[in-house]
């Protein structure tokens, strides 16, 4: 029998299990009833428990009086006295088993709980009221931690989730593989054992795998913790990791972003080295968080031994400080602090310290820097900055090796403050400075007073009936140096570069022409003349250069020969006695003698020939030579005499590279008088890498200045394997013929960990500074920092 209207059917089935004690309703589009009623077919519609307590929505239901089977296929059913909404493809309820049994793509929602699962096979005892699978499974908590599993049982009872073998993720995206665990699902506190938690890593080193580790876990929102454990941030490997912290409890907070230990080992290699009662530091999460960073034990020669120990503060979200107490093994104390500071517009950061030692004057310094973006109206940029830089005494920084960001220089100190305006075709710069040269004994030397310098550019681009842009620049600055020498000048400059032109023969040409004045009144100067000056001068210069390029199989062959004209009617000043670099590069340069007063005059031929060799397959200049030369009509005695540039013929200046392959490459620059014999500047700078082992060679000698600087600088390093190192360095003073310092170092170091033993020897002495030489083992533990033993060459 089968009607297609939609029927309203009560059978009374006495089925005697606990739902379905009472008649069972079916609301459909369609039913059909079969053999004497044993047998329900159903479409398009609903069943109800009498009691309203089940509710199943479904396409299509069966029903077998005899075995008291009901199915049911692709639906939603409703346990209301449960809490419980079921997303089925296919159900059965099993009335002499009391349960019932759900699969394919089924999704249950424990309304009460908040708790969602999705599995494969899920079966569901109502009289004991456990769910349970023993296929993968997805299942998500009020608090959004998701949970893979392979096996779960849900008493809804008890309100405990049992699951083995699972993994989950927390809000924080700390992943966590458990063998097996309670869930409370009322709390969504966790009990777990033989448990491990990859945490996510926002601040730590990319390639570190931060990680815990441990025989049992109790897990809350916002807090984890783990008995007998282990933490480390190595990579992953078969072998044990180069370091771990090993606890007998490891707590992590969440809501304070911190890891504590009780009861802890720093272990390197599966070796005990160091025992913390109680031990905490910020999760990986945390880019900045109040506590003790890692002490560190140092000592040389000028500065003994001391053991350091520093605290960072975490004031607010854009203040913090670090506090570095220096504790000596004699009767000194040092107390370092840096203070930083950031705003949206602003960044301030200072750096101060005080030195204490027993029956002595006290030393300190003190250090600020400030920035502050303005947002002046015409300008794309406007920033105003402050520096302080102050001492009491010459060689403390060096002394005390005292060590900051805002620390740039142990010799030379600057006070200054600046104010920078910059917009598309205009800027504006002033600042007051105040330099203080550490090196020199006299106190009155060793100041330089600049009060003030102004500079402005202005540039006018793109004039087409010119065919080349314009730019004025004005510099005017007052300066006080060595006592009594002081200087007022304004230089001003106009300059003008063409745009670029290639003749039909191949020449590529263009032309620049600057016009200066120069307004000076000085007193006691060497460089301008007594009292109020008045200079006016111009240069112009024409060049070209003709590329040729011949392709030659693999390579390409360029030779470039090049020239510069210069045209000055003006007299030079005198230069004589100053140091003016010219190379292969500058020498075609507008302003060559790096002189912002004055320009050189007469005529002059700058001329030279660029030769390279390409190797196309592996992108790089095998072969370069180039030389260059300067030619004047008249000799201009007022150039300086370092390189010649003043007489008819120049020194011959040359370049030669040589890169081959990855093993060799090499870099010689020369400068030879006209007489084609003496050589007065020549710097040699090689690289032979061959698999492991690399060396370098910096060989510098200067006969044109009158300090005559030569040294010869190596550096070699030999890798063992991808993570042994042995490096060594020297440097030779080649006008002094002595060594100026030794270093040796050997190092291991892998993603997270970084050993080493170092031996230095410096030969430097200054005043209250001594020559050293220090021995000392070195660990650093990534991230965290880096320990230092005494010297013990003491």
């Amino acid at each position: 029998m089968k009607n297609k209207l939609s029927i309203l059917l009560i059978l009374f089935l006495y089925l005697g299990g606990f739902s379905f004690a009472d008649p069972f309703i079916f609301k459909t589009k369609e039913i059909e009833i079969k053999n004497n009623g044993n047998e329900i077919y159903a479409e398009d519609g609903k069943a109800f428990s009498a009691d309203n307590n089940l509710e199943i929505e479904a396409s299509n239901f069966e029903y077998f009086k005899n075995s008291d089977l009901l199915k049911a296929y692709k639906g939603i059913a409703f346990i209301k006295s449960d809490n419980l909404k079921i997303i089925f493809n296919e159900i059965q309820f099993d009335q002499k088993k009391f349960q019932f049994k759900a699969k394919n793509n089924v999704k249950i929602f424990d309304i009460k709980n908040k708790l969602t699962i999705e599995t494969k096979l899920v079966d569901y005892n109502w009289n004991k009221r456990i769910l349970k699978s023993k296929t993968n499974s997805v299942l998500k908590d009020q608090f959004n931690n998701v949970f893979n599993t392979q096996e779960f049982n849900y008493d809804l009872n008890k309100n405990i989730l049992k699951v083995k073998n699972a993994n989950f993720k927390d809000f924080d995206h700390n992943n966590f593989y458990v063998e097996l665990a309670y869930i409370n699902t009322l709390s969504s506190k966790l009990f777990g054992k033989n448990i491990s938690v990859d945490l996510s890593n926002k601040s730590f080193n990319k390639d570190n795998e931060p990680r815990l580790k441990g025989k049992s876990i109790t897990y809350e929102n916002y807090s984890t913790e783990i008995s007998k454990g282990v933490f480390t941030t190595c990579k992953k490997t078969d072998k044990c990791p180069p370091w771990q912290l090993s606890a007998e409890k490891i707590q992590h907070d969440k809501k304070k972003k911190i890891i504590n230990y009780k009861n802890a080992w720093l272990k390197v290699y599966d070796v005990p080295v160091f025992y913390f009662p109680k031990f905490f530091h910020p999760d990986p999460t945390v880019d900045r968080k109040s506590g003790f960073l890692i002490p560190a034990l140092n000592s040389s020669t000028n500065s003994k031994s001391y053991l350091s120990v520093p605290y960072f503060y975490a004031m607010s979200s854009n203040k913090d400080m670090t506090f570095t107490p220096r504790l000596y093994a004699e009767d000194k104390l040092l107390l370092q602090t840096e203070y930083r500071k950031v705003t949206q517009n602003s960044n301030h950061f200072s750096d101060f310290s005080l030195f204490n030692e027993k029956d002595k004057n006290s030393k300190s310094h003190f250090f600020y820097k400030y920035n502050k973006s303005m947002n002046f109206n015409y300008f794309e940029n406007s920033d105003i900055k402050l520096n302080i830089e102050k001492t009491s005494n010459d060689t403390y920084l060096k002394t005390s090796k005292l060590t900051s960001p805002i620390i740039e220089d142990y010799d030379v100190l600057e006070n200054s403050v600046a104010l920078s305006l910059n917009s598309d075709e205009m800027s504006i710069n002033t600042d007051f400075i105040v330099y203080e040269d550490l090196n020199k004994k006299n106190n009155s030397d060793k100041y330089e007073f600049i009060l003030p310098r102004l500079s402005l550019t202005k540039d006018i681009k793109n004039n087409t009936s010119l065919n080349g842009n314009f730019s004025f620049q004005s510099n005017n600055i007052v300066r006080n140096y060595k006592t009594n020498i002081l200087e007022k000048t304004n230089i001003n400059d106009l300059i003008f570069n063409s745009n670029p032109r290639i003749t039909n023969y191949g020449f590529y040409n263009n032309y620049d022409f600057i016009l200066k004045n120069v307004n000076s009144d000085t007193q006691n100067s060497k460089d301008f003349k007594e009292d109020e000056n008045f200079y006016l001068s111009g240069l112009f210069q024409y060049n070209s250069s003709l590329p040729l390029i011949k392709n030659n199989g693999n390579f390409q062959n360029i030779l470039k020969p090049k020239l510069s004209l210069k045209i000055s009617p003006n007299n030079t000043k005198d230069m004589r006695k100053k140091e003016t670099k010219i190379d292969v590069t500058n020498i075609y340069d507008l302003q060559r003698l790096s002189r912002n007063d004055t320009v050189e005059g007469g005529i002059s031929l700058s001329y030279g020939n660029d030769f390279t060799i390409f190797d196309k397959n592996n992108s790089r200049d095998y072969f370069g030579l180039k030389i260059a030369n300067n030619l004047r009509l008249e000799e201009n005695d007022d150039l300086s005499q370092s390189n010649q540039l003043g007489a008819k013929t120049s020194n011959l200046f040359g370049e030669i590279t040589y890169n081959p392959n990855d093993f060799i490459k090499m870099k010689y620059n020369a400068s030879t008088k006209n007489n084609m014999k003496d050589t007065v500047y020549e710097n040699l700078i090689t690289e032979l890498s061959l698999n492991n082992f690399v060396t370098s060679f910096d060989y510098l000698n200067e006969n044109n200045t009158l300090n005559k600087n030569s040294y010869l600088l190596n550096t070699t390093k030999y890798a063992l394997d991808k993570y042994n190192n042995i490096v060594f360095s020297t440097r030779e003073n080649k006008t002094k013929d002595l060594t100026e310092y030794y270093n040796l170092m050997y190092q291991y170091k892998n993603d997270c960990l970084a050993a080493s033993i170092e031996y230095n020897k410096n030969y430097y002495d200054d005043r209250d500074i001594k020559p050293e030489e220090n021995i000392f083992l070195k660990l650093t533990i990534i991230p965290f920092g880096q320990a230092n033993t005494p010297n013990l060459k003491n």
